[in-house]
């Protein structure tokens, strides 16, 4: 099926169970008449080929298949722009369920920070990048916030418990 995985994106791919399944018994056939009715009296067509207006019983049921008449020329770019818009929800559907970190930005962020040695910054980078957690909780927040969570974590992570100093 063409676009499956966008369509299967913004529709789901669940899959009635129980009571909520049907099948192809299940399907109302009076909808189906009334829709094959309506397309064949747009095209100037009744079921007993005489043009005009016929009207169907609400009890009436067809045991024939359902007619499947040609596109008409006007309505394929009508579905080309239903099929280019499913697919802009679908990105759009994808970026926001992704919420990926950008680690280029998280860089940038993290070596502006003034007051810190490149090599204490570096390191705060790569604890981010290894907890995205946590670096979206960097990013979020304000320069001031993030130099102090800079210092905390050169405290935890470089400075032992006499105040010495560790290698990094």
């Amino acid at each position: 099926i063409e676009m499956y995985d966008e369509m299967a994106l913004v529709v789901g791919k669940d899959m009635a169970t129980g009571s909520f399944a049907k099948s192809f018994v299940d399907v109302d056939m009076q909808e189906n008449i009334n829709v094959d009715y309506l397309a064949a009296e747009e095209e100037g067509e009744t079921e007993g080929g005489a043009k005009g207006k016929q009207t169907l019983s609400s009890t009436a049921t067809s045991s024939k298949a359902r007619s499947h008449r040609k596109r008409n020329r006007d309505e394929l770019p009508q579905l080309d722009l239903v099929a280019a818009q499913l697919g802009e929800i679908a990105i759009a559907i994808s970026k926001l369920s992704r919420n990926e970190l950008n680690v280029d930005d998280l860089y940038k962020e993290v070596m502006k920070t003034e007051g810190f040695e490149e090599l204490v910054l570096a390191n705060a980078f790569d604890y981010l990048v290894e907890n995205e957690k946590q670096a979206k909780a960097f990013m979020a927040k304000n320069v001031n916030l993030r130099k102090v969570w800079i210092e905390r974590f050169f405290i935890e992570k470089f400075v032992n418990q006499k105040g010495e100093h560790n290698d990094f």
